[in-house]
């Protein structure tokens, strides 16, 4: 129902955190929160004064889009005299807060699939403003005994053909962090050399401490300046957070971008805001000072309590209003049998037992800390500390405790991208060329599946496809005399290539280029031996689940929303139904019989799947992951909240993701009595959603085979798309391949008996004892 844009992004953890918090107190629970990044101090007096005035004035139509002339002016002034910045007025964009102005540089810079450099610890709005632009956050991490700072080395080494951008906040919410004049030179240097603009966020330029001093990285040098949108605001220095004001200083050609944007979105920010940020930035300074003064007062209060706490490690923060500190050295314990496994079990724990709101370190990239804003009294620091101290020593260690292990990989592609048919010989050996010199000697992997008889062998650079090929497939003979009947190229770092996939059926050669998603690999392969298999030996590749109930087989097809993987787990609820397969069968027909083979070592299955079969969430837990959702989110699968699995520490949410994949064992569910290799069709049920007709109905082959070969499925991005045979695995859809599949349902449905189920028009409840019935007579 919704963009796909709007699915690629979560809710803000701390504003959710900071939420939940005035949840508690609005029942009476005195919270002390340290969530949220807001001075407590009001609004300096002459600021609101001029507010007034403005007020008094009428001043509270339009104004022009990118701000009114006298504030830009003060800005400039401002950038001048601080940071030794020369901009003209049609170079500074006035915006509806800071936040507005990031994303309107992203906006007006990034295009769709380009890479953005984002240290970590970041910002929570800055890998979401990214994705909302359909380009890709590149989190680069950085260390704790290096003061959270990027250096040009790091910097330099995840540079791409593919990089537009890199972001970089100082001094750093979450961190505190900052650069001396030294450390910017040598980040400048290297986005200089390569091109790469630079987004300065510099939001708390005013609250930094110990005699440090603000340097903007584009006053280093002109050419810097040309390659640097500075972005900054009066939320923070001046105690305006509700003001909404925010501004960008660029290269006049951005700049100009920028405002097209925000003139169709939110025209101007708010006119007696804007005249209020005049006074701000013209007026006394006094108040800024004694507020920085102030928070060094509590941040040196806060160090040291918290590193008075055994196992915890701080780093000191040189500027903004956050601590830090890591705390991963209170995972693994429990409070009454719970487990705490991640920051968001600690940050949910202290919220709930200690009521002290912190947000978790997952949600800013740092896995192993939280964040406290000493924006807070004196008051409440130290009645919050003291509760946290007394909350982490009541934690026990349990006996023995064992992580969650996930292999967990996300990438540019995450979800089935088509794979697009080539009969270019020439664009096949280019492809084999490039992947060739992409692949070096010491990242290369090798392994020969044997696939329902057929060899294909796979050739790699990530460990990740080659790990999940091995464990997917039954291994064929790697030193031999003969030659694969397949080859595929799983190459990541392939430049110029966008991320998908590409069959050459003449040299029966595949490419998944760019991506470390297992699901677009193995959908290649099975693609490519339906291919193989169907010409070779018959073998009749359908994407279809099967059981096994009693010796007669049962396979279930159905496209996304028409109920047949519910049906599936309902079938394999009652005694006697083994689980053939989740996805794909490879039919052979021999001796009157189509024998349903699962070729498969593993069932590589929605994750998602558990909400429909609960028994799966601890088999999960043992299994490889992929794409797997093991931070803060909210969607139209999951809402997070305190029921969410993640919420409550326990590591990864199922539910949470329609691309999150495990790869099960399926003897998991019961050996033997659970689970069968092979079985003999007796039966078909195609399923369908449609608003009239019986829930199970007996058809003719004929009817049978016209409902598949122009099955209509749902799209992800809303209508529906054509999809022979139920089986978006199929590579050649030639007429002649079309041909042959008509008649190798014809032989499925001369052995085995075709079934209409229209899930619409009754339960599942209803649809699963007439399927036993049709089955056991």
């Amino acid at each position: 129902m919704l963009a796909k844009r709007v699915n690629r992004i979560g809710m803000s953890p701390t504003l959710r955190i900071s939420g939940a918090a005035k949840a508690l107190r609005a029942d009476g629970v005195d919270v002390v929160d340290l969530s949220i990044g807001e001075p407590d101090f009001p609004t300096p007096q002459h600021v609101k004064d001029a507010a007034k005035r403005a007020l008094d004035e009428n001043q509270t139509g339009y104004t022009a889009n990118d701000g009114i002339p006298q504030l830009k002016r003060a800005i400039c002034n401002k950038l001048q005299r601080e940071n030794n910045l020369s901009y003209e007025l049609d170079q500074v964009l006035v915006s509806p807060g800071a936040k507005f102005s990031l994303y309107l540089a992203i906006a007006a810079l990034v295009d769709r699939d380009q890479d953005v450099i984002i240290p970590a610890p970041y910002w929570v709005s800055y890998p979401e403003q990214v994705r909302v632009a359909e380009a890709n956050p590149v989190i680069v991490p950085t260390r704790e005994e290096d003061g959270f700072r990027l250096t040009p080395q790091k910097l330099a080494s995840v540079l791409t053909f593919n990089t537009k951008m890199l972001i970089l906040n100082y001094p750093s919410n979450p961190t505190g962090a900052t650069y001396s004049r030294e450390q910017l030179a040598g980040l400048g240097e290297v986005c200089e050399r390569e091109g790469i603009w630079i987004l300065a966020d510099e939001i708390y330029e005013k609250l930094i401490y110990d005699g440090h001093q603000h340097t903007s990285i584009a006053s280093l040098s002109p050419a810097l300046q040309k390659r640097t949108i500075l972005i900054n605001g009066l939320s923070k220095a001046y105690s305006m957070t509700g003001w909404r004001i925010g501004y960008a200083a660029g290269p006049r050609q951005v700049i100009q971008a920028m405002a097209k944007v925000q003139s169709h979105s939110t025209s101007n920010a708010t006119s007696i805001a804007q005249w209020a940020s005049v006074a701000a930035i013209e007026g006394p300074q006094g108040d800024v000072a004694r507020m920085a003064g102030e928070f060094a007062r509590r941040r040196n209060f806060l160090i040291y309590k918290m590193r008075a706490i055994d196992g915890i490690s701080c780093d000191e923060p040189k500027g903004a209003f956050y601590l830090f500190p890591n705390v991963a050295n209170y995972y693994d314990r429990q409070i009454d049998g719970c487990p705490i496994r991640n920051s968001y079990g600690l940050a949910y724990y202290l919220l709930k037992y200690a009521h002290v709101a912190v947000v978790p370190g997952d949600a800013f990239g740092a896995p192993d800390h939280l964040r406290l804003s000493y924006a807070s009294s004196m008051d409440r620091l130290e009645e919050g500390m003291t509760r946290i101290t007394e909350a982490l020593g009541r934690l026990e260690r349990p006996r023995a405790t064992r992580r969650l292990v996930l292999d967990n990989v996300r990438t540019k592609v995450d979800r089935l991208v088509e794979t697009e048919i080539t009969g270019s010989a020439e664009t096949c050996d280019r492809l084999v060329a490039d992947a060739n010199r992409t692949i070096s000697d010491e990242d290369y992997y090798e392994w020969n599946a044997s696939i329902g008889g057929i060899v294909v062998q796979l050739r790699t650079n990530s460990p990740h496809l080659n790990e999940f090929w091995m464990e997917n497939w039954y291994p064929a003979q790697l030193e031999t005399d003969l030659e694969p009947h397949g080859i595929i190229y799983g190459v990541k770092g392939l430049a110029g290539r966008q991320a998908g996939a590409l069959y050459h059926p003449d040299s029966r050669t595949g490419f998944a280029v760019n991506t470390a998603f297992y699901g677009q690999l193995r959908s290649l392969a099975i693609g490519l031996v339906a291919d193989v298999a169907e010409r070779m030996s018959g073998v009749h590749v359908v994407r279809a689940a099967a059981v096994d109930i009693g010796g007669r087989g049962l396979l279930l097809m159905g496209s996304a929303g028409s109920g047949m993987s519910g049906q599936l787990w309902r079938l394999l609820g009652h005694e006697g139904v083994r689980l053939v397969s989740t996805d794909t069968v490879f039919l052979r027909y021999v001796g009157g019989e189509a024998l349903a083979d699962l070729v498969e070592r593993k069932l590589y299955m929605k994750t998602k799947w558990v909400s429909k079969e609960p028994r799966l969430a601890p088999l999960f837990d043992r299994s490889h992951l992929e794409n797997a959702v093991t931070e803060e989110h909210q969607n139209d699968l999951c809402e997070g909240g305190d029921d969410c699995p993640v919420t409550r520490g326990m590591g990864v949410c199922y539910q949470a993701s329609n691309e999150s994949r495990a790869m099960l064992d399926p003897y998991w569910l019961g050996g033997a009595k659970g689970h069968s290799k092979r079985v003999s069709v007796h039966q078909v049920a195609i399923f369908r959603r449609e608003p009239t007709g019986q829930a199970v109905q007996e058809i003719s082959p004929t009817e049978a085979i016209a409902m598949l070969q122009h099955a209509s499925v749902p799209r992800s991005s809303g209508g529906s798309q054509t999809v022979p045979w139920l089986n978006d695995y199929l590579l050649d859809t030639s007429a002649q391949r079309m041909d042959a599949q008509r008649r190798l349902f014809g032989k499925l449905f001369a052995m085995a008996s075709p079934v209409a189920v229209n899930t619409a028009y009754a339960s599942a409840g209803e649809i699963t004892p007439q399927l036993l019935d049709l089955l056991r007579r």
